[in-house]
């Protein structure tokens, strides 16, 4: 009788602490992951968007090869419907619910639980960037009383949170077989340099996150610029000497063309360029389209038997400062060649 009474004691203790934990946990969750991919927002849009597609890059699938899927509706439409049963991870639906194309996509998610129905929404999110465009993968919603519980006791933000980069990074490695598009309006020009000066501050930067190393350089750059009495030449611009997308690393300089010989400022470094044949060209079109221009650029010089030489320079003519339609964004690219 004792061992039954302390087992009652200890059952009672639990279901104290489950009411507790389900009483304090998180009620609301938003868990995401963001990936800059060197590829433009319509090239991966239908990838997001088509479950189909989808399908090559979502981990879940992964987990379980043995999951079963079915398709209904319009593929990459609203109304389009994935459900699937699985051994390891239950049985659930999601419905595409808002697109806003080359924007954002919701989804509306259905988890089918032995103690009742879970909802969430699941979202993606495009933003053009230097570098690429950066796509965050998320999902949020409520926690009904027993997630909240087990919310209290798990770290759902660091259990999502590595499966949802994973499958960013699936989606960057199929986007990097895809062939770069071109358009007739990218159009490579040959001329010859007379040769120039920068002011700039160079680094090693993540690709991923090169946005963030201009926004931290160049109100320094134009207060350096100033400060020097140099003479403005040109806008602001990216000289890239390495290039190297596959370890997410770049040697560059956040820089801007001068017409005096001046004395750099502390923390800033004067550049010369050499006189020099150049390729160029005038990319109209937001950032994550840049991979399809320079690729264009290589294809160029391989057809001519050309060799280049660093830095490759961006030009920022019109940029998302000055205007928010992508569309119109202006930068000029030079390639040194011979």
């Amino acid at each position: 009788m004792k061992i039954l009474k302390y087992l009652l004691y200890v059952l009672l203790a639990l279901v104290v602490i489950g009411v507790i934990l389900g009483l304090v946990g998180p009620k609301t969750y938003d868990i995401s992951r963001s990936k800059v991919i060197a590829s433009s927002p319509e090239q991966i849009w239908p990838y997001l968007t088509s479950f189909q597609k989808a399908h090559a890059w979502t981990p879940f699938a992964r987990m379980d090869t043995t999951m079963t899927a079915e398709y209904s509706g319009e593929d990459g439409a609203v109304g389009s419907k994935l459900s699937w049963k699985s051994k390891k991870m239950g049985g659930g639906e999601q419905t595409i619910t808002a697109l806003d194309p080359y924007k954002s996509a919701d989804s509306e998610l259905k988890f089918f639980q032995p103690w009742g129905e879970g909802h969430a929404t699941a979202y993606y999110h495009l933003m053009d960037t230097l570098g690429g465009t950066k796509v965050t993968w998320g999902m949020h919603g409520e926690n009904g009383f027993v997630n909240r519980a087990m919310a209290a006791l798990m770290n759902m933000d660091k259990m999502m949170g590595p499966i949802f980069l994973s499958g960013l990074n699936n989606l960057d490695s199929i986007m990097a077989t895809l062939p770069k598009t071109t358009t007739p309006d990218m159009k490579i020009n040959t001329e010859e340099y007379p040769g120039g000066k920068y002011l700039g501050i160079r680094g090693i930067a993540k690709i991923s996150k090169l946005s963030d190393f201009f926004s931290a350089n160049m109100t320094k750059l134009m207060d350096g610029v100033k400060k020097s009495g140099a003479e403005m030449s040109g806008m602001p611009s990216g000289l890239y000497y390495v290039w190297e997308p596959d370890k997410d690393n770049t040697d560059v300089a956040a820089a801007i063309a001068i017409k005096n010989d001046v004395k750099a400022p502390a923390g800033l470094s004067f550049f010369t360029l050499p006189a020099s044949k150049v390729i160029t060209m005038d990319y109209m079109g937001g950032y994550g389209g840049l991979g399809n221009a320079h690729g264009a650029m290589a294809t160029y010089i391989k057809s001519n038997n050309l060799t280049q030489s660093a830095p490759v320079i961006e030009e920022y003519i019109v940029d998302p400062a000055m205007e928010k339609d992508s569309t119109k964004w202006h930068t000029r690219i030079m390639y040194f060649v011979k």
